[in-house]
């Protein structure tokens, strides 16, 4: 029978240093647990295995977590800051003008859900709409090549239709709005987006 004294003492052992190893390199939950099962296995055989893989799986998803919030917060940076350089209300020809307000105006939402029948929006990150009122909306997309671009369009609202148009097209769209998400029918796409705060 083993000497359930030293158990404590093994698991310590076996804690410090998985924690060692797992800060030494980008760590994920599965590294962290195999890590942890052969530290583990070293100190005190199957039992130490078992107990490492928990332990090191679990520094593993502490570390996932806390660079999952890293790169979102770093998305959303770098979203605030390209909407800030492609602001069209600088041109005097597109400056504030109150009077042409909706419900959507001033308001910026980031699309959750694209159903789109085009293949020119596959591979996108972000993207962001930004309504202005002066009847014209800036759209803002991150691809996952950490590229961007930026255009603006004009929008109008008749009721429950949202009307985007450019040089040379219209897209007629249905809308609703419920609190703090959009979402947008037309006949070649669908999206859902929740409001940029």
């Amino acid at each position: 029978m083993k000497n359930s004294k030293k158990t404590p003492y093994k698991f310590v052992l076996i804690l410090i240093i998985t924690i060692i190893l797992n800060a030494c390199g980008s760590t994920n939950t599965s590294q962290g647990a195999a890590t942890g099962a052969f530290v583990g296995g070293m100190v005190d055989g199957w039992e130490g295995a078992a107990i490492g893989a928990l332990v090191g799986g679990g520094v593993g998803l502490m570390a996932d977590s806390a660079e999952d919030k890293k790169v979102r917060q770093q998305q959303k940076d770098r979203e605030l800051a390209l909407l800030e350089k492609s602001s069209v209300t600088a041109d005097k020809k597109t400056a504030f003008r109150p009077t042409k307000s909706n419900e959507l105006t001033g308001r910026t939402w980031r699309v959750i859900s694209l159903i789109d029948d085009e293949t020119n929006t596959k591979g996108f990150a972000s993207i962001i709409l930004s309504f202005q009122t002066n009847t014209k909306v800036t759209t803002l997309i991150l691809w996952k090549d950490g590229k961007s671009e930026t255009f603006g369009e004009t929008y109008s609202i008749v009721g429950d239709a949202l009307i985007f148009s450019g040089k040379d097209y219209v897209t007629n769209s249905k809308y609703s709005l419920d609190d703090n998400q959009l979402i947008v029918v037309a006949p070649t796409f669908q999206a859902v987006l929740e409001e940029v705060e």
